[in-house]
């Protein structure tokens, strides 16, 4: 019986790592272990989400964080994805690392966005978790910029973006549990991207790239459409 389940959704193949933190695509034998890890996230004061998932009480988190997850699943298309990516810290999980984009062929430029068990934050994770996922963006499926956001009483979340070497790029007024709150964007290039200490392994780019209908025109160039990548001997 085929197993592989890569194979009906590339997005399982994927498995990025650097150092003691590896990111790959949720599985639902993730799930019961992701809602635990989402238990405590943040204190009640602070609201760095539209709508306070992580508050809610633990079943009522669950169903909502599987619908969340399988959604994203069942919509995956090359102009119109969300790729959450599971976070494990020395093999135990502890928070979601994703990116997101609207017709990627022609744009390139994912935004990012995260969570972490409050038990790990304050020591580097955030900050390498997010220099895996932009090496993946730039690197394996040449993104020309990468965006992020956060609400302006979210200091750790802009202070990731500042280490990765994103800059404001606007501010403006957005929902949060239905009451406006100020929320800040910020934007990463190539040239300002502050690449993490060790190399990140990449395993599972081709198959994804593929899916996206994006290819290698030639070694070392940044991907493009496929359609555009002729070869001379047609």
């Amino acid at each position: 019986m085929r197993s592989d389940f890569s194979k009906l959704w590339p997005p399982f193949g994927l498995r990025l790592s650097c150092g003691p933190i590896e990111l790959s695509a949720i599985r639902d034998s993730d799930l019961l272990e992701l809602v635990d890890a989402a238990a405590d996230i943040h204190p009640d004061s602070l609201r760095p989400f539209p709508e306070n998932w992580a508050g809610l009480p633990a079943d009522a988190r669950a169903a909502t964080l599987a619908r969340k997850y399988w959604a994203q699943r069942s919509s995956f298309s090359p102009n119109d994805w969300q790729l959450s990516l599971v976070v494990r810290l020395d093999g135990q999980i502890v928070g979601v690392q994703g990116a997101e984009a609207k017709a990627f062929p022609a744009l390139r430029t994912p935004d990012t966005y995260s969570w972490l068990a409050r038990g790990v934050q304050g020591r580097g994770v955030g900050t390498l978790m997010r220099q895996i996922i932009c090496s993946f963006l730039f690197d394996e499926l040449g993104a020309t910029a990468v965006t992020s956001g956060a609400y302006d009483d979210n200091p750790a979340s802009i202070a990731v973006s500042k280490k990765v070497g994103y800059v404001p790029n606007g501010r403006r007024l957005e929902l949060r549990d239905g009451v406006a709150a100020a929320h800040t964007k910020f934007i990463l290039h190539p040239s300002n991207f502050v690449r993490p200490p060790l190399p990140v392994e990449i395993h599972g780019a081709d198959q994804f790239r593929a899916y996206l209908g994006l290819q290698m025109c030639d070694p070392g160039a940044a991907p493009q459409p496929a359609e555009t990548c002729v070869d001379d001997a047609r």
